[in-house]
């Protein structure tokens, strides 16, 4: 797991990750590199959390040879920086073989189907474990209301961002034998009708062309200067893999603002996010949701929990009246809510908002940095894995002086590779 933060006010952009990388779930390491410059002269740098690679691939090499073919490009937009590196992941195929994307989409399609195999198996235990008999038609029944079920999610959702139903055909055409493969691997014994075996292929590429993405998803976070911007902006990708050469990806667009005259400050956390949250409002945001859940359920609740006799009817029906008092606790919880998060904005967000706008360079660094080792400490302090720790890497952009490191480890000793600096800029034009 990993916490990154990136502040952005009119005069520059602060960027802050951790180092620590989960290996299997269990085995934490602290040497990963997660914060990096896009361009080895332009005031453009990248963060990278969640999954490591795309398909494997680690985005840091990724990263670094998109870095060696940008060369001193300029471009104006920080969108174009980011739209750029993405067509260049698109336009190398040769990076991501067939077997790759074969081996993606498999382990995708498995665990999809051997979910839907222990959702049948959850709803049929207890059934079986009260005594009650149980026949192959019912379990039948129970696989297509759960295969359904998932066809009419997923088919609701948007396609992808360059995907078509004319591509999905083709996808779902050049994998079907997989999908077939998988289906009897995983669901064995049980033989969906055949109509059902075609809605088992649909959902098999709809979580790929969909605009549905899963856990193992990569978050790529741009941030810094165009050459026509003279204030910072955040850019936060999602990406997931590449299908018959087209990249899934799709804009965050509530993590990536620009600084303008008019909106001049932004503190943005990145994966794990409920310490900075809880600096920032004033009220930790898991303990806000359940408060929000609970509260909600309870008032819910009310108008069934008052007895008919107790309620004058000459006038108005049961029924009418407990639907007025249901509107009417509505709109008194829709009220409650609003002066919650006015006093959230007021008290809390606000006064932080007012002093980011104003900080020079290094106090960004130095906030950026902060905010990510109190999650780590959180972190250490809690009985859970330290999926955030090791060596803070912390940087500031700024329109004048590009991205400068305030803090940055390396895995060798910097004295004994003068080669290293030499070659970084090797290629690029001086004059």
């Amino acid at each position: 797991m990993t916490a990154e933060v990136i502040i952005l006010n009119s005069s520059g952009v602060a960027l802050a990750a951790d180092s620590a990388v989960t290996i299997g779930g269990t085995k934490i390491y602290n040497t990963a590199i997660k914060l990096m410059a896009l361009s080895k002269t332009e005031p453009v740098g990248i963060m990278v959390y969640g999954n490591a690679g795309l398909m494997g691939v680690p985005w840091e090499t990724l990263i670094k040879i998109y870095r060696v073919a940008l060369k001193d490009k300029q471009m104006d937009t920080l969108e174009d920086y980011a739209e750029d590196f993405l067509s260049y992941l698109k336009g190398r195929m040769d990076l991501f073989p067939p077997e790759l994307e074969r081996q993606w989409v498999g382990g995708n399609v498995y665990r999809l189907y051997n979910r839907l195999r222990e959702q049948l198996i959850k709803a049929v235990e207890p059934l079986m474990q009260s005594g009650t008999p149980v026949s192959e038609e019912q379990v039948a029944k129970m696989l297509e209301e759960l295969i359904d079920k998932q066809h009419e999610t997923l088919g609701a959702e948007p396609y992808g961002l360059g995907m078509d139903e004319e591509f999905e055909d083709k996808a779902r055409s050049h994998y079907s034998e997989l999908f077939k493969e998988l289906l009897e691997g995983v669901f064995q014994n049980l033989k969906p009708r055949k109509a059902y075996v075609t809605k088992l292929y649909d959902i098999a590429i709809y979580i790929h062309t969909r605009n549905v993405y899963s856990r193992a998803t990569s978050g790529l976070v741009f941030a810094g200067y165009g050459n026509k911007e003279i204030y910072p902006s955040v850019a936060n990708y999602e990406i997931e893999g590449i299908l018959q050469g087209r990249l899934k990806y799709r804009l965050d667009e509530s993590k990536s603002k620009k600084i303008t005259h008019s909106r001049d400050a932004a503190v943005y956390p990145f994966a794990q996010e409920d310490m900075v949250n809880l600096f920032l409002n004033g009220v930790n945001s898991q303990i806000l949701h359940h408060m929000t859940t609970a509260l909600t359920g309870f008032i819910e609740r009310v108008p069934d929990l008052i007895k008919d006799e107790d309620l004058n009817t000459e006038v108005r029906s049961v029924a009418e009246i407990k639907d007025s008092l249901g509107l009417s606790l509505e709109a008194a919880l829709n009220s409650y809510y609003q002066g919650f998060g006015q006093h959230i904005r007021d008290v809390h967000i606000t006064p932080v908002m007012n002093m980011v706008r104003v900080l020079p360079k290094d106090e960004l660094a130095a906030m950026a940095e902060a905010l990510v080792n109190l999650t780590a400490f959180k972190r250490k302090m809690t009985n859970t894995l330290e999926t955030v720790g090791g060596p803070i890497d912390v940087a500031v952009i700024s329109k004048g002086d590009g991205l400068v490191w305030i803090k940055r480890k390396h895995y060798f000793p910097p004295e004994l590779n003068a080669t290293f600096y030499k070659n970084y800029f090797r290629g690029i034009d001086n004059d």
